[in-house]
C-alpha cells in the first residue's frame, strides 16, 4: 500500500511537470533542465562514493544493487550528450571557438567519469544503452553537415581528438582499467548475453497473463522484485490495458517531434532512445530517466499553444 501510495504521487508530480514546466519556462525548458540534472548529480555522486557500497565485487553506492547504480547514471549521461551535442554544434559553426573548446573538454570530463562509473558498476544494459545514446549523437552531428567540407574536416578532428582522449585514459589510468577489468570478468562469468535469467521471468508473465494484471511487486512469488522489463512488468502488475495506454503515450512523444526544432529533437530522441533502451532489460520506474520522459511529453501537449523554440 505505502508502495502504491508513492506511486500515486509521483504520477501526479510527473503530470504536473509535464504540462506546466513548459508553459511557466517556455522556451527556456531544455537549458532548465540540462542545468538541474546536472546540479542534481553532484551530492548524489558525493553521497555514493561516502557510502560506497559494493556487492559481488561492483559498485553500487548508495544502493544494494549495482545494476541500479548504473541505472541512475543513465539521466546523466543523456544529459551530458545533450551538451556535448550542443557544444559540438557551435564549435562546428560557430566563431568563439576556445570558449567552446573549454566547454567540450569539460563535458567529455563529466562523460568519461559517467561512463567509468557505469562501468565500476558493472551494469550491462546501462552500458549499452550508453553506447547507443552516444551513437544517436554522432550521427545527428554528421547528418547536421550537409556535407559541407569544412565544417566536416572540424568533426573528423573533433572526433578524433575525443576518441584518442578516451582511448589514452582507459589505458593509462589504473582506475579505468580495473573498472573494465571488472566488466569484462563479468561478462566471463555470467556471459555477455543481457536476457541471461530474464527470460525465464518473461516466460512466467506470459504464462500466468491475466488481463487486469497481478497487482504491485506481485513478482514476488517467484522471488524477483520486478520483471526486468518495463512492458513485461506493466503487463504483469496492472494489465493489458496499462500497457496499451503507456506505448500510446510513448508514441504521441515520438509523433510530436513535428513541434520541435532540432536541438529539440535531438533532446527528445535522447531521452527516448535510452528509456526504450532501459526498458528491455530493466524497469524505469522511479528514475531521473523516467522523469526526463515526462518533461519532454510536456513539450508537446499542446501543439496548438507550445513550440520549442530554444536553440
Amino acid at each position: 500500500m505505502v508502495l502504491l501510495k508513492n506511486s500515486l504521487q509521483l504520477m501526479c508530480m510527473f503530470i504536473a511537470v509535464s504540462i506546466f514546466f513548459n508553459d511557466l519556462v517556455k522556451e527556456q525548458v531544455i537549458e532548465i533542465v540540462l542545468n538541474s540534472v546536472l546540479m542534481a548529480y553532484i551530492p548524489f555522486l558525493a553521497l555514493c562514493f561516502q557510502q560506497a557500497n559494493y556487492m559481488f565485487s561492483a559498485f553500487s553506492g548508495v544502493f544494494e544493487n549495482p545494476n541500479t547504480m548504473g541505472f541512475s547514471m543513465i539521466g546523466l549521461m543523456i544529459v551530458v550528450l545533450m551538451r556535448l551535442y550542443k557544444v559540438a554544434m557551435q564549435m562546428l559553426h560557430g566563431q568563439q571557438q576556445v570558449n567552446y573548446i573549454w566547454s567540450f573538454i569539460l563535458y567529455m570530463t563529466v562523460y568519461i567519469f559517467t561512463l567509468y562509473v557505469i562501468l565500476l558498476s558493472n551494469a550491462r544494459t546501462s552500458l549499452l544503452t550508453v553506447s547507443i545514446a552516444t551513437v544517436v549523437v554522432l550521427f545527428c552531428i554528421v547528418k547536421s553537415m550537409n556535407k559541407t567540407f569544412l565544417p566536416l574536416l572540424k568533426l573528423i578532428l573533433l572526433f578524433v581528438g575525443a576518441g584518442l582522449v578516451v582511448v589514452i585514459v582507459m589505458i593509462k589510468l589504473d582506475i579505468m582499467q580495473e573498472a573494465v577489468q571488472s566488466i569484462l570478468s563479468k561478462m566471463e562469468k555470467k556471459s555477455t548475453n543481457i536476457t541471461d535469467g530474464r527470460l525465464e521471468i518473461w516466460h512466467y508473465v506470459i504464462e500466468h497473463f491475466r488481463f487486469w494484471g497481478h497487482g504491485v511487486e506481485s513478482l514476488w512469488s517467484i522471488g524477483v522484485a520486478h520483471a526486468h522489463n518495463t512492458f513485461v512488468n506493466i503487463v504483469q502488475e496492472t494489465g493489458l490495458m496499462a500497457l496499451i495506454s503507456y506505448c500510446l503515450f510513448l508514441l504521441a512523444i515520438v509523433k510530436g517531434y513535428r513541434h520541435m526544432n532540432k536541438q529539440a529533437i535531438v533532446f527528445m530522441g535522447l531521452v527516448m532512445v535510452a528509456a526504450l533502451g532501459v526498458s528491455t532489460f530493466e524497469i524505469l520506474y522511479f528514475n531521473m530517466l523516467h522523469i526526463l520522459v515526462f518533461v519532454v511529453s510536456g513539450t508537446i501537449y499542446n501543439k496548438g499553444k507550445i513550440t520549442i523554440t530554444s536553440e
